[in-house]
């Protein structure tokens, strides 16, 4: 296929990093990325020259234990586009047939880049369990949690708060209508989360900057009863000082979310009602990846799309 759109994202950053063993340099980055086909293989049926596809990066064998319990994204052999196998940090890009989705004609190649992260979310808020008039805290302000907001007030969420430590961030953020913008630095932010959801906290808390201080905050304030998911990506050394007498005692559920096994579809019907592209903040041509992804490791940056 040939690239049009493809988003560069923490993880792209991590891989430059180092710190992603599936991806084994000199591997071509970039799973978050749409085109159009110029050539298939021999025997691809589905697809054909001109076609406009958004990738779903994850790749499943589909024989191991997890694929056969309706648990793909645990694959035992589990790959991706942009990690394991060429990605689309480039201007062709080969793609296996299964990472394929035919765009709907509406939307864009630079929408259809946020396929995969909006595809996430969605699992997110499926692991939530939301319920519509629930209240919602969302922690970050980033590109991961801009979609949040946005798709938790479609989904039903009668009360959108967001919390963010970047004042920049929560002055842009505030074009997306969150209900609520705090500081969670604030003396008062604990009291404010309880005033403005009946005094209870909020029925479900996303993690979206994957922190542990995120996390012991979370607990502090969500609704007894209520449901935290750890959405965004920790390090993976980090210790958590749980107190799980509070758990036990709060009824207060523990919810991870990883990856986006089974919201494909729905994803792309909606990312042309969402808005994405509000979201980036640079667009650049592949030379400039290594000054970007630095820019992004400075937080100088928000979202970045190559274009081509």
């Amino acid at each position: 296929m040939r690239v049009k759109a493809s988003g560069i994202c923490g993880t792209n950053v991590h891989v430059y990093e180092g710190e992603v063993p599936l991806a084994k340099l000199p591997v071509i980055p970039g799973h978050e990325f749409a085109g159009e086909i110029v050539k298939v293989g021999t025997g691809l049926k589905g697809f054909k020259p001109g076609d406009r596809v958004a990738i779903e990066p994850n790749l499943f064998c589909g024989k191991c234990h997890f694929c056969r319990t309706a648990r793909k994204y645990f694959c035992e052999n589990w790959m991706a586009v942009g990690l394991s196998i060429d990605g689309g940090f480039a201007e062709l890009c080969r793609v296996p047939e299964p990472a394929l989705y035919r765009m709907p004609d509406k939307l864009t190649f630079t929408q259809a880049a946020f396929f995969e992260p909006a595809a996430c979310v969605l699992h997110g808020i499926e692991r939530a369990n939301l319920l519509s008039g629930e209240s919602v805290l969302v922690f970050g302000a980033g590109s991961i949690g801009l979609l949040y907001i946005q798709i938790l007030k479609r989904r039903g969420a009668s009360k959108v708060i967001l919390a963010e430590i970047d004042p920049t961030k929560r002055d842009f953020a505030k074009q997306f209508n969150p209900d609520l913008i705090l500081d969670p630095k604030a003396v008062d932010f604990k009291g404010k989360v309880k005033e403005a959801t009946g005094g209870y906290g909020p029925d479900i808390v996303f993690d979206a900057a994957g922190s542990v201080q995120v996390l012991q905050t979370a607990v502090e304030v969500v609704q007894t009863g209520g449901r935290i998911i750890v959405f965004g990506v920790p390090p993976e050394n980090a210790q958590w000082p749980l107190h799980p007498f509070e758990i036990y005692r709060r009824e207060i559920s523990l919810i991870g979310s990883f990856t986006n096994p089974y919201t494909n579809e729905v994803a792309l019907q909606l990312l042309p009602s969402l808005q994405v592209d509000a979201i980036v903040s640079a667009r650049i041509n592949v030379d400039q990846v290594v000054e970007y992804i630095q820019r992004l490791q400075a937080g100088k940056e928000r979202k970045v799309q190559i274009v081509f």
